[in-house]
């Protein structure tokens, strides 16, 4: 599992998941992930591009910042996800509390 923060200078938060968010993954990047996005209370892009799988505790995860964020008056926005995941965050109806974009630009005019 890995936790990547991608730069930016306006003011939105970019992370990128890769690998199996699983009970191991949750592990590996939790605490730097929720630092990452949540911690900040800045509107937060999560690219789920190379994501290949996401389990309850991955949901969890990815809830628990969007909520944090929503506190803060901020939003995060999923972008990307493969279609195992896809169909995961779609069973657990997660576009409820994080809408889900097709590319950054959507997930940009998502927050905006």
């Amino acid at each position: 599992m890995q936790l990547t923060i991608i730069p930016r200078t306006d003011g939105f938060t970019q992370v990128a998941l890769s690998g199996r968010l699983d009970a191991m993954g949750v592990q590996s990047v939790g605490t730097r992930f929720q630092n990452a996005t949540a911690a900040l209370g800045k509107p937060t892009i999560i690219d789920l591009t190379d994501l290949e799988f996401v389990a309850s505790l991955g949901l969890g995860l990815l809830l628990s910042s969007a909520r944090a964020l929503h506190k803060k008056g901020a939003r995060a926005v999923i972008v990307n996800p493969q279609p195992l995941v896809a169909k995961v965050l779609d069973m657990a109806q997660m576009s409820r509390v994080i809408p889900i974009a097709g590319s950054v630009a959507e997930a940009e005019a998502l927050l905006r």
